[in-house]
């Protein structure tokens, strides 16, 4: 990948799915019947109704079928028609779990996980924070599979296939970065509205598969806060690895992970191969400033930014001034929001190069976390200081409208839910004095 794949988020930039199936409905049966109900554990009955738990429920706004669709479109049409739907705050495919934030019997406790930052954990946290990562690279989820193809020529068969939890969600934001076209349409996870409330989600999700996979119910996702800092200052042997001129990690566990879903590079811009089977690549990782754009953003453009009161602009897209989602994702300066430059989100991941520096490919860096961990926060705090805002309305792209359902999610979600404060979802921030 090297210096082409810094090319590749700047495309983004200048604009040159949780598709995740639950496993016991990752089979062609399910798929045909366009139903995914599965019985609760803890009664027998389909989305545990007899316990009044959840009930099974038809699905409106349904995708097309056709043997080349983008299953995306229409979400979750394309699979199923017919999904659990949750009472209270119960949650989960089947209804046999808590919903965020909640736990206990019933699921009527609430908690509240703490994601600190990595610079104030002891050395011990550091271990373990450092060993749960890695146990999620190789152990399988228990909870979803994934759909893509089974060999790298177009249009192959599909299958459902079991995969790591860090491979799941890998796979789910890579899925949500391809693109039909080299306009690069449509983004659902990227260069609109919806940019910073899909990435919660995205954490929220990982954040639970890891506790999932390794049975520690107190694992949080921790917060690297790269404003105003002069290099990746995490970047470190007992944490996410220093790299060498080539890029390549040298003192860290990381340094025997392998991409996942990297081998379809031929048809980013299409949805006719979708992360065959392949062996994958090193993570690499630059960690130098850009000649154009310079280092890691500063203490004043994360102020700037969040000190601008609209939340996103017209056309609602990469070129929307006076935007905090837009400063946010790093398509305008915020010290000077008429300028449109790769700036704050854009600008860490083409610092950091390598395979950050790629769209398709950013999330298989184990740093992808902690460093949207900190754009979450962002955003969190933004919220706070705007408590009036309710998310936008007007000519929002497809995938980024309030009610469109956040994809490839499932349970389903919609944009809008998680325009709201962080601690209705069990987790709140340290905030400085």
């Amino acid at each position: 990948m090297a210096r082409a794949s810094r090319v590749a988020w700047l495309l983004l930039y200048l604009g040159a799915a949780r598709a995740q199936i639950p496993l016991p409905c990752a089979d062609r049966a399910h798929v045909e019947a366009g139903e995914c109900c599965p019985a609760f554990w803890g009664d027998g009955s389909p989305c545990g109704s007899a316990s009044g738990r959840g009930r099974c429920r038809e699905v409106g706004g349904l995708g097309g079928r056709g043997e080349r669709a983008d299953f995306r479109l229409g979400w979750p049409g394309y699979f199923f028609r017919w999904l659990c739907w949750c009472a209270g705050n119960y949650g989960g495919a089947d209804c046999g779990e808590c919903g965020f934030g909640w736990r206990g019997e019933g699921c009527r406790e609430r908690h509240l996980a703490v994601r600190r930052e990595l610079a104030n954990l002891t050395a011990g946290e550091r271990r373990r924070f450092v060993r749960n990562l890695q146990a999620s690279k190789v152990t399988l989820s228990k909870r979803y599979a994934v759909y893509a193809s089974e060999a790298s020529a177009p249009n192959s068969r599909r299958s459902f296939r079991r995969e790591s939890a860090f491979n799941v969600a890998t796979w789910v934001h890579h899925l949500t970065s391809k693109t039909l076209d080299e306009d690069g349409r449509p983004f659902y996870a990227h260069r609109s509205t919806a940019f910073p409330v899909w990435h919660r989600l995205f954490l929220l999700f990982l954040e639970s598969e890891i506790r999932n996979v390794t049975a520690d119910d107190s694992f949080f996702i921790p917060v690297w806060t790269w404003a105003g800092k002069g290099g990746c200052d995490v970047c470190t042997r007992d944490l996410f690895g220093s790299s060498g001129s080539d890029g390549h990690l040298k003192d860290s566990i990381f340094r025997s992970w392998q991409t996942f879903c990297a081998d379809d590079d031929a048809s980013d811009f299409g949805m006719d191969v979708i992360c065959p089977p392949a062996s994958g690549s090193p993570i690499l990782r630059y960690n130098t400033a850009d000649p154009d754009f310079g280092g890691l953003p500063s203490l004043a453009d994360m102020q700037a930014c969040l000190g601008m009161e609209a939340f996103d602009s017209a056309p609602y897209g990469r070129t929307s001034l006076h935007a905090f989602r837009n400063a946010l994702e790093g398509n305008i300066n915020p010290q000077n929001p008429d300028q449109i430059t790769a700036a704050m989100h854009n600008l860490v991941h083409i610092f950091c190069g390598g395979t950050l520096g790629s769209v398709l490919h950013s999330s298989n860096d184990p740093l992808f976390p902690s460093l949207h961990a900190y754009v979450d926060k962002l955003f969190e705090q933004w919220l706070r200081m705007n408590p009036k805002s309710t998310y936008p309305e007007g000519q929002i792209p497809q995938g980024h409208r309030a009610r469109d359902r956040i994809v490839p999610f499932l349970p389903l979600w919609e944009n809008q839910d998680f325009f709201h404060s962080c601690r209705e979802f069990g987790y709140d921030y340290v905030y400085e004095e």
